[in-house]
């Protein structure tokens, strides 16, 4: 299942109070993914991160953690294919590249673009990373500079998010 990130960059904290979100969220003031996709280029810089997780993680945040729930799975429809391991693969690409652009149910976009807008205001460069690792998405890592949340918002609605893409965006 896909992790959803926040990173804002050089913050001190967000100051997130779980009980005023309908997405569980898990707040860290060190930058580190809870998958290693990004995590390279994460630790060369500091600030804090929010996960975004399921809404049925919000009185659970000890076991497994991810934001399967908040993506509209039709909107690019394809067939999860779990693959067969074969070790002798030496492309390494067992189940990559199955699923690649995604959208968030409606419903959970309020919360979303109020953390990303939160963690802009709590960086003091004005700058937050978007970002999401999932292990059916594409099997290279891309950064893209988005420049604002209202870009990433228009991308999202008129073409949908690219899966293991991290989004900077900076204050307008």
């Amino acid at each position: 299942m896909p992790t959803i990130e926040i990173a804002s960059i050089n913050s001190t904290g967000l100051d997130l109070r779980q009980e005023d979100y309908d997405v569980a969220i898990i707040e860290e003031n060190r930058l580190e993914s809870h998958r290693g996709l990004f995590n390279k280029f994460l630790s060369k810089q500091d600030g804090s991160i929010v996960h975004l997780g399921n809404a049925d993680f919000k009185e659970d945040k000890e076991g497994g953690f991810f934001g399967g729930q908040l993506i509209d799975w039709d909107f690019e429809s394809g067939d999860i294919i779990i693959p067969h391991i074969d070790p002798d693969n030496p492309a390494d690409s067992w189940g990559a590249n199955q699923q690649h652009r995604f959208k968030f149910h409606e419903q959970f976009k309020p919360d979303i673009d109020r953390i990303l807008n939160i963690a802009l205001e709590s960086s003091p460069v004005n700058k937050v990373y978007f970002l999401t690792d999932y292990q059916f998405g594409p099997s290279k890592a891309r950064t893209e500079i988005i420049y604002t949340i209202t870009d990433l918002w228009d991308l999202h609605d008129k073409e949908g998010l690219i899966f293991n893409t991290l989004y900077e965006l900076y204050k307008k």
